[in-house]
């Protein structure tokens, strides 16, 4: 059954499907089929249904009527499925290809009009991957926000990791508030791999034959009549043949003169209109031959253009994911209860909770001489990131209330600042002895002695001249 979806809530996957008798029915997004894009409000859907519930649901392959199309919004909604709009659709093209065969006049043509463009062709092909990429532009928010755009691949699992462990450590938080965000990467990571796959057994000339020539009209009448003319062509020499044949025997029986000449009147005519089949034949199959040829090539550069380009789109789509998700996930395990009571109030913590913060913890327990070469892609990519966006701070002071405090405060500047903590003096000077820091906040009522005395202690370790010393 054909329909629309009318409504679509992302947080829990329900949604409902009007068909052409405003009947309404309901689906989640379990039963959603495809897995290269998602539900969205106003997309035209092939469906079926138990009489009240949905069974299975998918997009269907049509989304738009444009003005010239052999097929309108009308006929999608009187039809009931994608296949049979499909049958009515080549029916009406092949009608159409009829019409242009008999009206056309092949003597006088000189170039094949287009009936639709590469551009279009393309875009035709891939459309299932830019649904992918679609969905995703309508689930992004502000991204000015946005300090650093992660790679999705080489950070996945630790983003997966931070996820679970929020949803662990607050029980008011869960994988609904995610379910949009999820459902978008699966189904661009399902874009990515298909892609990523063709791309060794890619075939462009079944793929301009499919998608492109096979649905130039105008080409496929130009065919046809290509096809009727070589057949009467070899028809009349057939015939010719058997003529000459004929006079052959007669020439040698000493035929009646008159019979003679009436069959070598028959033969001239079939040989001027064999001529004439032939010159045809010739003028249409060079511009044929002209018409595949250029197209051709301007669809190969074109589609692996556009290919590359959406690809692209794809992994940046992934990488922006990845990266709305890891600050969604930053933002709320500053205002968790959970995260605070059992994260940040611990003193050996330095990093925000975030997906780059499991990936130095996991880092920090292996030997770097003997990284595998993923692990070593890992470390170079946080080295830098942590470059062009890392400040360190340094709070002196051996009150951890007070710790937890300003390391959150600290956090919601950035994801990936750090906060490091001297309760003691010997903490302070070895800290600052192998470390740069841009703030060094200093606690008056729990320090080992005078404030001025460590800031002192602090500027003589500064081997930058531009740390800030703040008291609280």
């Amino acid at each position: 059954m054909h329909g629309k979806i009318a409504i679509y809530v992302d947080s829990t996957g329900r949604g409902t499907v009007s068909n052409s008798a405003k009947v309404f029915f309901d689906f989640n997004h379990r039963i959603w089929t495809d897995k290269r894009s998602m539900p969205s409000v106003g997309m035209l859907v092939e469906f079926r249904s138990d009489g009240k519930n949905i069974t299975g649901i998918r997009p269907s392959k049509y989304q738009e009527f444009k003005s010239g199309d052999f097929i309108t919004e009308n006929d999608f909604w009187r039809t009931d499925n994608d296949d049979e709009l499909e049958d009515l659709q080549n029916s009406r093209r092949s009608a159409y290809i009829t019409e242009l065969y008999r009206s056309t006049d092949y003597d006088t043509i000189e170039k094949i009009p287009l009936s639709f463009t590469i551009p279009q062709a393309i875009q035709k092909y891939f459309t299932d991957e830019i649904l992918s990429v679609e969905a995703l532009k309508a689930n992004v928010g502000d991204e000015s926000e946005i300090p650093y755009i992660l790679d999705y691949f080489i950070l996945k699992r630790f983003l997966n990791k931070s996820l679970d462990t929020l949803i662990f450590m607050d029980n008011h938080i869960d994988q609904t508030q995610f379910s949009s965000l999820k459902s978008i990467v699966m189904h661009l990571e399902n874009s990515y791999n298909d892609m990523k796959d063709k791309h060794k057994i890619i075939n462009i000339t079944r793929i301009f034959n499919e998608i492109f020539i096979s649905l130039q009209c105008h080409y496929q009448a130009l065919i046809a009549t290509i096809d009727t003319r070589k057949n009467r062509a070899a028809s009349l020499e057939a015939q010719m043949k058997t003529l000459k044949l004929e006079m052959n025997l007669k020439a040698a029986s000493n035929a009646d003169p008159d019979k003679m000449k009436a069959k070598q009147e028959r033969l001239d005519k079939l040989s001027k209109e064999a001529n004439y089949y032939r010159t045809s034949l010739k003028r249409l199959d060079a511009i044929r031959e002209d018409f595949y040829k250029k197209n051709f090539v301007i669809f190969e550069n074109a589609f692996k253009l556009s290919r590359e380009k959406l690809f692209a789109k794809i992994v940046t789509g992934l990488n922006l994911c990845a990266t709305i998700m890891d600050m969604k996930i930053w933002k709320l395990s500053l205002k968790s209860s959970g995260v605070k009571n059992s994260y940040f109030t611990r003193s050996n913590i330095e990093n925000s909770f975030c997906s780059l913060a499991f990936a130095e913890h996991y880092l920090s327990r292996l030997n770097k001489a003997a990284l595998n070469p993923f692990d070593q892609k890992l470390l170079v990519y946080i080295q830098k990131i942590t470059k062009e966006q890392r400040k360190k701070f340094l709070v002196v002071t051996s009150d951890l209330d007070l710790l937890c405090k300003i390391k959150v405060e600290i956090f919601a500047l950035n994801p990936y600042y750090i906060v490091k903590y001297a309760p003691k003096k010997v903490n302070y000077q070895s800290l600052m002895r192998d470390n740069n820091f841009d703030i060094v906040y200093i606690d008056e009522r729990h320090v080992w002695e005078s404030v001025a005395d460590i800031i002192l202690q602090g500027k003589h370790f500064d081997k930058t001249g531009k740390t800030k010393f703040k008291l609280i």
